[in-house]
């Protein structure tokens, strides 16, 4: 009998891989915005403008943001989930475990950080900037369903690694610009 999450996975991971072919392209292009070598720069940056800011508080939120990509690397290295059995999988050039997502859990943080910060500049275009990388980050996530690198479940695990870092960065740390 199959469990629960195998058929989770199955349903959902069948919906996301139903889109239509011409995403693709943009597909490929979500998961490389999603790179943990993007994702920690971006947090690296966020650092470097803290301390030349002067801004403990942002440097503080940059640090959050890469050590939540490194709590997600290491979960990976403890739950040890393989990945599923695909071509896209069989092709890529690092062979690291499925769960959690590591492009879920480092793009949350870090371009929820970005967005937060640009939510408190409060101009008349933050909004729609904010909405367009929250819509970005969670494509980023189903990107890699659809592509096939991870169940949906690891995508689903990797948001609520990536969530609870930025939860301490809105809400314990703080940054301003």
């Amino acid at each position: 009998m199959k469990s629960r999450l195998h058929i989770f996975d199955s349903k959902l991971g069948k919906l996301i891989g139903s889109l239509p072919d011409w995403m693709r392209g943009l597909m490929l292009l979500m998961t490389y915005l999603g790179q943990p070598i993007i994702t920690g720069g971006l947090g690296a940056l966020f650092i470097g403008l803290g301390i030349g800011k002067d801004s403990h508080s942002l440097k503080m939120a940059g640090l959050v943001a890469v050590g939540t990509l490194i709590v997600g690397s290491l979960l990976k290295l403890i739950m040890r989930r393989d990945r599923p059995v695909t071509e896209y999988v069989e092709h890529m050039y690092l062979d690291t475990f499925s769960f959690p997502s590591g492009h879920a859990a480092g793009t949350v943080p870090v371009y929820g950080l970005l967005a937060y910060l640009i939510a408190l500049t409060n101009q008349p275009w933050s909004l729609p900037l904010v909405i367009l990388i929250a819509f970005g980050t969670f494509l980023i996530g189903i990107s890699r369903v659809y592509l096939g690198a991870h169940y949906a479940s690891d995508v689903i695990g990797g948001w609520v690694v990536g969530l609870s870092g930025l939860a301490v960065i809105i809400f314990i740390v703080q940054p301003t610009l």
